[in-house]
């Protein structure tokens, strides 16, 4: 039995990996997919102190540096967590039960889908597909810093990147300026994705949004919108089932803010521990 399970790889889960370790506790890491989560997918982050670079960039260099602190890294999907009838919690990563003290929900969001009626190819993630669109014309939808974001990403490698949002653009204003001098993209606000924007593009884009990855977390312990309740510690209403980052309720949706509630979230961990022998 580990002292803690933490669910998911993103940068709440990773800082939470690395204090936690270094506080001396046993800690595996649990992620489905990539270590470093949305960060992966971000062409270029700016806003997070001490790093500029791509988010697979930072992704690489917690995911190691949780590594050297000690703590397991392993891939495995999460599809429950409930009190252990022995003692502690029990988690169920690909049909197998995971015993452990305490465990801390890391699992950020995972972006909203959108039904259109076309037969253009779908994306959620720009540097994901990207590069199959080197040349073509291509059509994003969103009006926030993903969207814009990505859509300056995807500027650099399609003939023509155009930008629709149903009300004003509510990106940063360093992204939009950035965006609107690219002479090959066009942004319409207060508009919908009309049958003649979606033809005309060879790839559509979609950034309307996230909801919480937290299908796995007992009823009670979530809101009507699917985000984890905590206390001031960090702490659910099971005992010794924390949570941090993207899925906590009222959190502000930024990777620095997400390393910063994983490390808190592992101190609190660490002392609630030594309270509970």
């Amino acid at each position: 039995m580990s002292d803690l399970a933490i669910i998911g790889g993103g940068p709440a889960a990773l800082s939470a990996a690395i204090y936690a370790a270094r506080a001396g506790l046993t800690v595996t890491v649990f992620e489905k997919q990539h270590f470093g989560g949305t960060l992966t997918e971000i062409a270029e982050i700016a806003n997070y102190p001490g790093f500029t670079g791509p988010g697979a960039n930072l992704a690489t260099l917690l995911r190691d540096q949780a590594k050297v602190a000690g703590a397991r890294l392993e891939y495995g999907t999460c599809t429950r967590v409930a009190e252990s009838s022995a003692s502690g919690l029990v988690a169920t990563i690909d049909g197998e039960e995971v015993q452990s003290r305490t465990v801390l929900v890391a699992t950020g969001s995972e972006p909203n889908r959108l039904d259109l009626a076309t037969d253009k190819p779908i994306s959620y993630c720009a540097i994901c597909d990207g590069p199959l669109y080197k040349g073509k014309k291509v059509l994003v939808i969103g009006g926030g810093n993903s969207a814009v974001g990505e859509a300056l990403y995807l500027s650099s490698i399609a003939s023509k990147v155009t930008l629709i949002n149903r009300s004003p653009l509510r990106a940063d204003l360093a992204l939009q300026e950035n965006l609107r001098a690219k002479p090959n993209v066009t942004i319409h606000e207060n508009a919908q994705p009309t049958p003649e924007l979606l033809a005309a593009a060879d790839g559509i884009f979609v950034y309307i949004g996230k909801h919480p990855a937290t299908d796995f977390m007992p009823p009670d312990t979530l809101n009507e919108e699917g985000y984890v309740q905590t206390d001031d510690n960090f702490m659910t209403t099971v005992p010794g089932l924390f949570a941090a980052g993207d899925v906590r309720v009222g959190t502000i949706k930024q990777a620095i803010v997400a390393s910063a509630e994983g490390a808190a979230a592992a101190l609190k961990i660490s002392a609630y521990l030594e309270n509970n022998h």
